[in-house]
């Protein structure tokens, strides 16, 4: 079969290799959709990531396809059967995951890092993530490609619902890359009244315009970001901000932007040994502000996503810009960097 597969800093390679043999409890699934994500994007660049992948990998994970073949013991799914597939692959057993918080499950493994991901024709479905619920069925009016944005869209659902965003609510948002832009959007579905959003990449602010998800948009190059947020709540600040890019400044300043009580998201996380911030904990201590980060998403989080897609609350033909085949995967990194388009799709099957 045809996939990606990393060997090191900037070597990605398409290749030519066996179809996955699958083991007790396993599925085989054919992949007809498979996202770019930014962290795939750093990890090309960086040869790796620290969260423990091993190389030669298969990269990929934000993915749909059907199944194709079952492995013995498993009696909930069928041949042909539409799924996505969720990321992260939890123990089942530490206190995090009895207590639901399958993300920061204390012995975690995940797709495209410790498995063989879904830039490929073929992924095996490791046994453990069949038994703990992460193969999700895709309902009869969402397509695969939708569907492979799922996952990405989730993460941002558990950041806002660990943000308690709600009606009325001013929210911030600074980067309005793919994260912020879904940031935006569900914002919008769970009652904020005020979307605000910050960028400097002009390709990126014209697509927040076209798809109108904002009330605001403030180019911090160009107009003072503190200023202008403070002037447009009227001096008191943001109920919610969200950092949706790996960004020290942005973290630094959104403590400045937020009213009494306010709530901060670091959503995007910062560069490994780029990671300190300089902050004026007086602001914490005298706003009683709320300062937290996110990562990844559950399988709840992924299912409530899939049920606003299909319920047509959230229209992913906007969300994709475009796809490729995998043989041009070339050509379809190099267009997710450009921060011209939000979601870019590979098929890795005609």
């Amino acid at each position: 079969m045809k996939a990606l597969r990393l060997y090191g800093p900037n070597d990605l390679r398409y290749e030519d290799i066996p179809i996955p043999e699958i083991k007790e409890g396993e599925l085989l699934v054919k992949i007809h959709s498979c996202a770019i994500c930014g962290s795939d994007l750093r990890n090309v660049k960086a040869g790796g990531s620290s969260h423990g992948m091993t190389l030669p990998r298969v990269l990929g994970h934000e993915a749909a396809g059907e199944i194709v073949k079952i492995g013995q013991g498993v009696h909930d799914f069928k041949i042909g059967d539409r799924v996505l597939l969720s990321v992260t692959v939890p123990c089942g057993k530490c206190d995090y995951c009895l207590k639901g918080i399958t993300n920061l499950c204390d012995n975690k493994t995940a797709l495209s890092y410790q498995y063989d991901g879904c830039f490929a024709e073929y992924v095996a479905v490791p046994s453990q993530l069949v038994k703990t619920g992460g193969v999700i069925p895709i309902p009869d009016n969402v397509n695969y490609d939708a569907a492979a944005i799922v996952e990405p869209i989730s993460c941002v659902l558990n950041g806002q619902e660990l943000s308690q965003v709600g009606l009325n609510d001013t929210v911030v948002i600074i980067g309005a890359g793919p994260v912020g832009v879904f940031h935006a959007i569900i914002a919008r579905i769970l009652g904020a009244a005020e979307v605000i959003i910050s960028e400097i990449l002009e390709d990126r602010i014209e697509i927040v315009k076209q798809l109108n998800i904002a009330d605001r948009v403030i180019n911090p190059q160009k107009e003072d970001f503190i200023s202008n947020v403070l002037k447009v709540t009227k001096g008191q600040g943001a109920d919610v901000v969200i950092v949706a890019a790996p960004s020290r400044e942005a973290q630094e300043q959104a403590l400045l932007v937020a009213k009494k009580r306010g709530r901060i998201n670091f959503f995007g996380g910062l560069s490994k040994g780029n990671s300190y911030i300089s902050i004026d904990s007086n602001l914490i201590h005298y706003k009683e502000l709320f300062v937290h980060g996110t990562s990844d998403s559950t399988v709840i989080h992924m299912k409530k996503v899939l049920k606003l897609i299909k319920d047509g609350r959230i229209n992913t033909s906007k969300l994709i810009t475009t796809t490729f085949n995998i043989s041009e995967y070339k050509e379809a990194f190099e267009f997710a960097s450009s921060g011209k388009a939000l979601k870019v799709i590979i098929k890795p099957v005609n």
